[in-house]
């Protein structure tokens, strides 16, 4: 049996942050809804002292290609439908569906 491992990185460029209050605020929405929506490990990869900018990653594992593939799709979906409340911008997406392994 191999699992199957789905992971999207994204950069965001956050809109009107001034501070890095203003960018974990949007940080953290993007990741919480992300997280609660898919049950999927999320983290905000830096740059660090950086208002503007994000790397973010949300990862998921499971039995089959074909339902990390679908997994993967919904969250670039839900990343579409975040931007269009206009706090941010995806500057760049990469998503990869990986077997690991044999069990």
């Amino acid at each position: 049996m191999k699992l199957w491992i789905g992971v999207v990185m994204f950069s965001i460029r956050i809109y009107g942050a001034g501070s890095l209050k203003d960018r974990r605020q949007v940080v953290r929405s993007v990741l919480d809804r992300m997280k609660s929506h898919f049950n999927a490990s999320v983290a905000d990869l830096g740059p660090d002292n950086t208002w503007d900018k994000a790397d973010l990653a949300v990862s998921c594992i499971g039995s089959s290609a074909q339902e990390m593939e679908t997994r993967v799709d919904h969250i670039c979906s839900l990343l579409s439908r975040l931007e269009d409340d206009g706090e941010f911008e995806p500057l760049q997406v990469a998503r990869e569906v990986f077997a690991y392994g044999d069990l």
